[in-house]
């Protein structure tokens, strides 16, 4: 009769260890999960992720920003998204990148208007991943609505900048010229208004002075938001 060693103490039979690895591997799977989750839900960032057939899950900010919850996209094909059904002109870009993954992505401006009528910008990026036979695609975007509003608030200033210093060149110029002669004539002939002249003349070049300071500072603040709009545009030369 064969001896059976699985029973004998100190043996365990090769099944018992194999449901022993398969249940560790399960606990380290589902810790792995649960830690994913709680990532996925707390990321301050829009999230979106589909395959071939369509939106696979999306975060919590996503559906803050958008105003669909999951239930109502998940399934649903990019362009059958409502946000996009309500302006294709707006998810253009979406819809092009989805539909043709290319090896390293792609960046683009997605817009939309939230459920309260405000238009959002995002700035999102778009990574495609092969995994059986199928294309994942990861979306993460970036808000910046208020940085656009900003850089417009910006290009105004700059533009009513320019246009203040062409005014205060050409008034510079219309008080200059006149001055100069005006003082050159009070010195050289002596009278009993001479020095009311010089002293009108002293005055209004004070105030000239003034008006190149002026000058001079709104070109240091005109030369800051250049800067600052060179900076946005070159970081977002996809826009």
């Amino acid at each position: 009769m064969m001896k059976d060693t699985n029973s004998e103490p100190g043996n365990t039979a090769p099944s018992e260890d194999l449901q022993k690895t398969l249940d560790l591997v399960n606990r380290r799977l589902e810790a792995v999960y649960i830690r994913w989750e709680a990532l996925f839900k707390s990321l301050p960032d829009p999230v979106i992720i589909g395959d071939d057939e369509g939106i696979l899950v999306c975060n919590p900010r996503f559906e803050e920003l958008t105003g669909l919850t999951s239930e109502k996209i998940v399934g649903l094909p990019i362009p059958r998204l409502p946000i996009c059904t309500a302006d294709k002109e707006d998810c253009k870009n979406l819809i092009e990148h989805w539909n043709h993954p290319t090896p390293g992505g792609e960046r683009f401006i997605f817009r939309f208007f939230n459920p309260a009528g405000k238009r959002i910008a995002l700035d999102m990026q778009i990574r495609f991943i092969e995994m059986e036979q199928s294309m994942l695609r990861f979306c993460i975007g970036r808000d910046i609505t208020r940085e656009l509003e900003l850089l417009s608030e910006q290009e105004r200033a700059v533009a009513q900048i320019d246009k203040n210093m062409a005014q205060l060149a050409a008034l510079n110029d219309e008080i200059k010229n006149p001055l100069t002669l005006i003082s050159m004539s009070a010195g050289l002939v002596d009278g009993p208004h001479q020095e009311q002249v010089l002293r009108g003349v002293r005055m209004i070049t004070s105030i000239v002075d003034r008006l190149d300071q002026g000058f001079t500072e709104s070109e240091k603040v005109r030369k800051f938001l250049k800067r600052t709009i060179d900076g946005f545009m070159e970081d977002h030369n996809h826009l």
